[in-house]
């Protein structure tokens, strides 16, 4: 069997409700308030529970009082901290940071975790937080065509050695850049590339990714089928190994025995409430709609659930698990779920 690997979403936001039912965000529908011992204890349970990687999002308001801990800070002290566990960013947004600065980040982070590093990169997506950050919100294709830049002015960088690198594109210039000391991972850490557009971003994975993320939009089986087929079709194009990419899932989990808990969840998360630029898609309202994209259940029903996406090409499972602060579902998960696959 392919190696398949369970890894951890960082609450790095609380999304419960101060009254009523409709949570502030739905991958953290009973946390309360952001507390840093909480987050860091899930990140520690995750670790000794045997989670392959922990992923942080890259976002800087969406957190209830808008309160939300800054990706690359917080993994920087998550890999102070933990000893095994992968790091990852799900994902960095591109306009956010100098792709040169972030080629260097990348290099000493991966040193000093001892090669733990999987990088995650996007084109970005919410414009409040541009707006909010003074960042300028450039259309679709340009900010995908400057993440092809950044991806491969970073691995120039990389592969620059002794030497200083130069690149000079269209958005971005670097003149005898050095990248000492180099990663630790040859020739790079990993690079996931997230994002669903099918004539540029699955392309874009095609060229330059070692894995693609979906999301929620895509992670109902049929819709990963396609979408692993359109990346394969783009790596005959670009003439690259479809073999070469991994896919995978990133949503939401609920694994109890508890009926009434499970009921209890259910109805946090749904409807589930996308942000304004993805109502066209909000289509999970049912128990039914959110069992065709997520993974929830019985632990038998949850295995059930990963064995289909398993089949669809998927070996990296990224969960929120619903029920945090508490651990019991990671618990129950790591305990009945995750060794079916060992």
């Amino acid at each position: 069997m392919t190696d398949i690997s369970f890894e951890y979403n960082v609450p790095v936001f609380a999304g419960a409700p101060d009254s009523g039912t409709e949570p502030v965000h739905r991958d953290t529908p009973q946390y309360e308030s952001l507390d840093w011992q909480t987050t860091k204890a899930g990140v520690q349970k995750a670790e000794e529970l045997g989670f392959d990687a922990v992923w942080a999002p890259d976002h800087l308001l969406l957190g209830k009082d808008h309160a939300e801990y800054e990706c690359w800070t917080l993994l920087s002290s998550i890999a102070g901290f933990t000893e095994d566990i992968n790091i990852g960013s799900l994902v960095l947004c591109n306009d956010y940071r100098n792709p040169a600065l972030v080629a260097k980040m990348a290099a000493t982070l991966d040193v000093v975790s001892d090669g733990r590093l999987e990088l995650g990169l996007g084109a970005g997506w919410h414009e409040p937080e541009y707006d909010a950050y003074g960042w300028e919100y450039r259309g679709g294709f340009e900010r995908l065509m400057r993440l092809d830049e950044s991806i491969r002015l970073m691995k120039r960088m990389w592969a620059a050695g002794d030497d200083g690198a130069s690149f000079d594109g269209d958005h971005y210039q670097i003149e005898d850049a050095y990248c000492m000391p180099q990663p630790v991972q040859d020739p790079h850490p990993p690079i996931l590339v997230g994002g669903q557009g099918e004539e540029v971003t699955l392309k874009l994975v095609a060229k330059h990714a070692d894995v693609w993320n979906t999301d929620v939009f895509n992670g109902d089986v049929e819709t990963l089928e396609h979408k692993i087929g359109v990346i394969e079709d783009h790596c005959e194009t670009v003439g690259r190994d479809p073999d070469e990419i991994e896919y995978s899932w990133d949503g939401h989990i609920i694994c109890t025995r508890d009926e009434e808990k499970f009921d209890h969840l259910l109805d946090l998360m749904t409807p589930i409430q996308f942000e304004e630029e993805y109502q066209d898609q909000s289509n999970i309202e049912t128990e039914a709609d959110a069992r065709e994209y997520f993974i929830m259940g019985t632990p038998e029903e949850c295995a059930e659930a990963i064995e289909r996406r398993i089949d669809a090409g998927v070996t990296k499972f990224q969960g929120w698990f619903v029920d945090f602060p508490e651990t019991d579902g990671m618990e129950l998960f790591a305990d009945e779920v995750i060794p079916q696959f060992s």
